[in-house]
């Protein structure tokens, strides 16, 4: 295996671990919901929590990477994925749950474009969109397997698939401190950063809505809208509709 597809195979497993996190919890989530006694609508702003924290960190993120690397905002946020999980699954009030929510949207935004610009580095303009797709890919198989795993794993507690997510975590963690070298030198990202033009985040935004990206911009808000519709209400009702809440609940 080549060095390239040696980092680009650590790149998709980071990204993997962080999704397979995240679906990990969708199946145990009532459980947890009735053992913390916390009601559908508090359920739904951790959700949230998650998102609005994502949203706003994630254009400070996106210029952090260029100005400090791509290696120590994949690891930063790796380490932040990993303490989310574990502090949402040592969490016994509703306001730590929420610390763990943000902590874990936060992470996303430093994951997320980290990986991306990672890729992008790594690969030719031939390679690129292949190499995206794998990034792709991983994604969705982690939220795939992830609730499987959940459900299993919470038949021994159901605060396990939280600690179980941490873990890998931080395995991730260590094998990206020892694995992954940083794919631009200290220069080149300066001169990366000199060539873009100093942006905020409405002109971002703006930008987004431009004709030019609207229907790539709609397209990943629906998708994104349905993707926090599923892990709020799925689980939930599942349960309901299938007639398991005693069988399950305790």
């Amino acid at each position: 295996m080549s060095k390239k597809k040696a980092v680009l195979v650590i790149l998709l497993s980071n990204i993997f671990i962080a999704f397979l996190g995240i679906g990990l919890i969708i199946p145990v989530m009532p459980l947890f919901m009735n053992v913390m006694h916390l009601t559908g609508s508090t359920m739904g702003y951790l959700v949230a929590a998650f998102a609005v924290a994502q949203l706003i960190a994630s254009p400070i993120a996106g210029r952090w990477v260029d100005r400090y690397g791509r290696k120590i905002m994949i690891v930063s946020g790796l380490f932040l994925f990993a303490l989310s999980e574990l502090v949402f699954g040592l969490g016994t009030h509703v306001y730590v749950l929420y610390v763990a929510r943000l902590l874990g949207g936060i992470s996303a935004a430093f994951i997320m474009p980290a990986v991306t610009a990672y890729v992008a580095d790594i690969t030719t303009v031939q390679e690129r969109s292949k190499a995206m797709g794998y990034v792709s890919a991983a994604i969705s198989t982690g939220f795939i397997i992830g609730p499987g795993i959940g459900g299993f794993i919470a038949e021994y507690g159901v605060r396990l698939p939280f600690f179980f997510a941490a873990g890998i975590a931080f395995i991730a963690v260590i094998s990206s401190m020892f694995m992954l070298k940083e794919p631009l030198t200290k220069e080149e990202r300066a001169k990366q950063m000199n060539e873009v033009k100093e942006s905020t985040f409405f002109k971002d935004l703006k930008k987004s809505i431009h004709p030019s990206y609207l229907i790539a911009f709609i397209i990943v808000f629906v998708l994104a809208f349905g993707l926090s519709a599923y892990e709020t209400v799925f689980s939930l009702f599942t349960i309901i509709s299938l007639d398991l809440v005693q069988k399950i609940l305790p």
